[in-house]
């Protein structure tokens, strides 16, 4: 199955409850995402490259301006003052926003506190002969690093001096759209992801910094490490955000709002380890169903992870699609899904797929799983298992 085949299976195996779009907001949310993907022309003297991968880039293109889109939808949610949790907890001010990231309500406890700035051009001399923007005194701060061996997640606090960012409700960043000659890495730059030991890891979201104050905006990146082949010890770990924006509206959308550049780029290094001693591994009751088999649950206080394969045909051509609840005292909670992906098992018949939902609470130390029929009209469970986790 290639690339784009996965993607697409990916997506339509996505489990979700949200109310369908109306026609009215289908119709306007494919404006934006097609105003956003419009094909640039290049020179003829900057022909394509061979050995460059276009189809990716269009691809990432049209991906980042949806996320881009669901950006500025879930992002923009002003605090009140009143409300704020201590200066620098940004995991817990993110994890009482609308869903959007990865919900937890331990990774405040067990990230691991930091104070490191960011090195900015914002102050460098302009050689060119455009007038020079206006010089913005921001400051970007890494406050928090949690890092399980699932996932790196990155708690940015953005501060400035002055009002200049206090008419803002969002600050994010409003990327150029890719040639088809983009390195990966360029692109994964430009698109706020991360480097590990040299090596580029995409984030689940583009940055979107939160109001907290008239003068303190906080941002939350999550980074999945399940492609990332280095070694998870002492990472030399790169990031750099540029392309920022102020957004001044609240209806959502990022195209539709006001937006003003602002100044410079901001990099940060830092090393990182991954600790993974508070992960708790699933013990599974239930075999293979219908060629289902649920092959591992991993419960960290960040996020947790589960896989399972699909090795023969399912019921009815039956689409997957997984649920699952904490059980305490009787009482099912559901975890919601973050992210996920697919890739072919060792058998020829084989599929694999790992999910990523919210963490366990606290305290939960059994877990229901269920395989559902996505496509069917009523709920059809296809495999269902019970998990014990470790206290």
């Amino acid at each position: 199955m290639g690339k784009e085949q996965d993607l697409m299976h990916l997506l339509d195996s996505l489990a979700t409850e949200d109310t369908p779009l109306t026609d009215t907001e289908m119709d306007r949310l494919t404006r934006q995402v097609l105003g956003r993907t419009q094909t640039k022309t290049k020179p003829a003297s900057h022909a394509r490259r061979k050995g460059k991968w276009p189809v990716w880039s269009k691809a990432f293109a049209g991906a980042a301006a949806c996320v881009v889109l669901l950006a500025g939808v879930n992002g923009i949610n002003p605090a009140w003052a009143e409300d704020l949790p201590v200066l620098g907890n940004v995991f817990a001010y993110i994890n009482g926003l609308p869903k959007g990231y990865l919900q937890s309500e331990q990774l405040g406890e067990y990230a691991q506190p930091a104070q490191i700035q960011a090195d900015s051009d914002a102050d460098a001399p302009d050689e060119s002969s455009t007038p020079e923007p206006a010089r913005q005194p921001i400051q970007l701060t890494l406050s928090q690093i949690y890092c399980d061996g699932l996932y790196l997640r990155l708690g940015l606090t953005l501060t400035a001096e002055d009002d200049s960012l206090a008419d803002f409700e969002v600050v994010t960043i409003d990327p150029p759209l890719l040639w088809e000659d983009t390195t990966q890495a360029e692109a994964n730059t430009l698109y706020g992801g991360v480097t590990l030991n040299g090596e580029a890891v995409g984030g689940d979201l583009l940055p979107c910094f939160r109001k907290q104050d008239a003068h303190t905006f906080v941002c939350e990146m999550d980074y999945n490490l399940q492609d990332y082949t280095g070694s998870l010890k002492n990472m030399q770990a790169s990031l750099t955000l540029s392309n920022l924006v102020g957004v001044k509206g609240t209806t959502g959308a990022v195209d539709d709002e006001e937006k003003t550049p602002l100044a410079g780029s901001y990099t940060l290094s830092f090393t990182v380890s991954a600790d993974g001693t508070l992960t708790r591994e699933g013990q599974i009751e239930g075999g293979e169903q219908n060629h289902v088999s649920l092959i591992g649950v991993q419960a960290t206080p960040g996020e947790t992870r589960i896989q399972y394969s699909v090795n023969g045909p399912l019921p009815d051509n039956a689409t997957p699609a997984m649920r699952l609840f904490a059980v305490q005292d009787g009482n099912l909670t559901k975890l919601q899904p973050a992210s996920g992906s697919i890739q072919n098992g060792e058998g020829q018949s084989e599929t694999v797929y790992t999910d990523y939902f919210d963490a366990v609470p606290e305290g939960v130390t059994e877990l229901q799983a269920e395989v559902l029929d996505k496509n069917a009209r009523t709920e059809v469970i296809l495999a269902q298992w019970t998990i014990t986790l470790p206290q």
